[in-house]
């Protein structure tokens, strides 16, 4: 059929992974649902696909990643290394200006622990280049953990590195840190949610987040049809096996008639040769998005406060309500 409804809805996909393989699959489903392009990974595509990205400079699929390092003063363990150690001070005054992309969190010993997804890490090194020694450390343990996307970063004339040791964290370990206090906000959280494109109008507001939705300028709905979200008068004649709506009722039927007039609309603009992108423009605000979200624990909890309140849109309190199930779930009420 040329124009369906479906339900808003929401999917967890936990924290963004700290193992090489997983995280560039993750990064490769959220950069495909934006073209819907899924039915094109395959068991290897994922590295190949997320360095197309960087090449490419579509650097903003890259932010539903993380890695969290935890550097520790290990002069004692390299009594001949000449170089000074790393300390949380020394990383502060070297990232001034990347400190808003970054999670830095003191440890009692002098270290730190850090975090940032990867086109953070990307651009930070990039900066690194008038600390040359920092750069070089971080650019050697980053490609001991992630070899695939940072291995061909260039270490050529690299200097000893300071007497630091440099472990990964995984997810339980910042899971269980963040449990133990909210100052330690290192772990990023992926939602997708599905959705009406005026909802994800207000999702993106929240700019702590990072986004990745379908996009209409690439999809080509002609081919696909057209899928709409159930707007909540018509729950009573929605039927959640077959996912259709009764049309034989007064005001369904109307809604599919809006619609499918719309679809043809649509439809005659891409036969006469306007690309999808400019036939985009009589879409209606209810067309059906998936959109990845991927941030930190305070950011949520904003997103929750914010949207899960009386006052809020019905749909986004939805998502917030299930949003707020999943944090709940892991014992991080608001």
């Amino acid at each position: 059929m040329s124009v369906r409804f479906v339900k808003s809805s929401v999917t967890a996909y936990g924290i963004a992974p700290s193992d090489e393989n997983r995280a560039l699959r993750l990064v490769e489903l959220c950069g495909r649902t934006a073209y819907k392009s899924e039915d094109k990974i395959t068991g290897d595509s994922a590295r190949k696909f997320v360095l197309m990205l960087k090449s490419h400079g579509h650097l903003s699929v890259l932010e539903h990643s993380n890695i969290v390092l935890r550097v520790e003063n290990d002069s004692a363990g390299r009594a001949g290394a000449q170089a000074s150690p790393l300390t949380y001070e020394s990383m502060l005054e070297a990232l001034r200006e990347r400190l808003g992309f970054h999670r830095i969190h003191p440890l009692a010993s002098g270290g730190f622990l850090i975090s940032g997804n990867f086109r953070a890490w990307f651009d930070t090194l990039d900066h690194l280049k008038q600390h040359d020694g920092m750069r070089k450390f971080f650019l050697e343990n980053l490609g001991r953990f992630f070899p695939a996307i940072f291995a061909g970063e260039g270490l050529d004339g690299q200097t000893g590195p300071p007497p630091c040791r440099v472990s990964l964290l995984g997810e339980q370990e910042q899971l269980e840190l963040l449990k133990s206090s909210p100052s330690f906000d290192l772990p990023v959280f992926v939602f997708k949610f599905v959705c009406d494109r005026g909802i994800t109008h207000e999702v993106v507001r929240h700019r702590v987040f990072s986004f990745t939705q379908e996009s209409t300028r690439y999809v080509n709905y002609g081919n696909r049809g057209l899928e709409l979200i159930l707007p909540e008068e018509l729950y009573g004649s929605y039927d959640d096996q077959t996912g259709e709506t009764a049309s034989e009722e007064l005001l369904a039927g109307e809604w599919r008639k809006r619609a499918e007039l719309i679809f043809h609309w649509y439809g005659e603009d891409l036969a006469r040769g306007l690309r999808p992108e400019i036939a985009r423009d009589i879409l209606p605000n209810l067309l059906k998005s998936e959109l990845f979200v991927s941030g930190r624990w305070s950011g949520w909890r904003h997103f929750i406060t914010l949207r899960d309140a009386a006052q809020a849109h019905p749909r986004i309190r939805t998502i917030a309500k299930e949003v707020r199930k999943y944090f709940e779930g892991l014992g991080l009420g608001c």
